[in-house]
């Protein structure tokens, strides 16, 4: 699962490196975005490439309002084909979410307080890996507009939810699911609008693609941020909690 992630590059870098049109407000610089903020998306606008901004939490066209928004960020790539939700979309709503990097957790017993703690790392791309982007990340992602049911004439409400899949060897060590990320190749693939097998085509993601780094809890509260969320730490001597189960 990915629950928040980094934005610190401005939208125009961010279409320079998918080649795509900047067709956004810049939106803030933010080192905690949480579920239902605006982000950056690239989309494909009659066959070119555009970058948009939408909200994160899919809110399904039929939905009655947009209260499972926040619990709607992330959806499984083995059974995104299956879901009501999202199944409408792969064939003509594909797009991508660009990400300087995102944070997972993992429980963990700290041996200097005897507790355990949420204990965050944050993963970002190996700038000598083909899954960097000029540094960014690029997620695979779902997208769709709803409009209020009890306002036929009000606004329409484009939101984007960011594919999930097992994890490879070296994110699985803080978490079992990851980001679906994509290479160059895969990143023009999942935005070709004739591609009729896009699940089938999305390629592993190799150890080397990320690295990562554990930081401070800070994190943990949405209300928190600043470029300091990112900062590498130490961690104090500490082990899984699942393990310490075991004996």
């Amino acid at each position: 699962m990915c629950g928040r992630f980094v934005r610190k590059t401005a939208s125009l870098q961010i279409a320079e490196a998918f080649a795509a049109q900047n067709s956004t407000d810049e939106l803030p610089m933010s080192f905690n975005v949480a579920p239902t903020s605006r982000v950056y998306v690239v989309v494909n606008d009659s066959n070119a490439l555009s970058l948009v901004n939408f909200s994160w939490g899919l809110v399904p066209r039929w939905a009655p309002d947009t209260s499972r928004a926040a619990s709607m960020i992330n959806a499984r790539v083995e059974t995104v084909a299956e879901k009501p939700s999202f199944r409408d979309l792969v064939s003509k709503n594909r797009c991508v979410l660009p990400m300087d990097g995102y944070f997972e957790w993992k429980e963990q017993l700290r041996h200097d307080t005897n507790r355990a703690v949420k204990q965050p790392f944050y993963f970002s791309a190996h700038l000598e890996s083909g899954f960097s982007h000029r540094g960014v990340l690029a997620v695979a992602g779902l997208w769709t507009s709803w409009k209020d049911p009890n306002q036929p004439n009000g606004h329409l409400l484009h939101t984007v939810v960011a594919l999930t899949r097992d994890a490879n060897e070296m994110v699985g060590e803080i978490h079992h699911r990851m980001p679906v990320l994509l290479d160059e190749h895969g990143v023009e693939n999942w935005l070709d609008a004739s591609n009729q097998s896009p699940l089938g085509q999305l390629e592993e993601v190799p150890n080397d693609a990320l690295v990562v780094c554990a930081v401070s809890t800070k994190v943990n509260s949405s209300r928190n941020n600043g470029s300091d969320l990112i900062d590498p730490i130490v961690l104090a001597k500490s082990e899984p909690v699942e393990e310490l189960k075991l004996f």
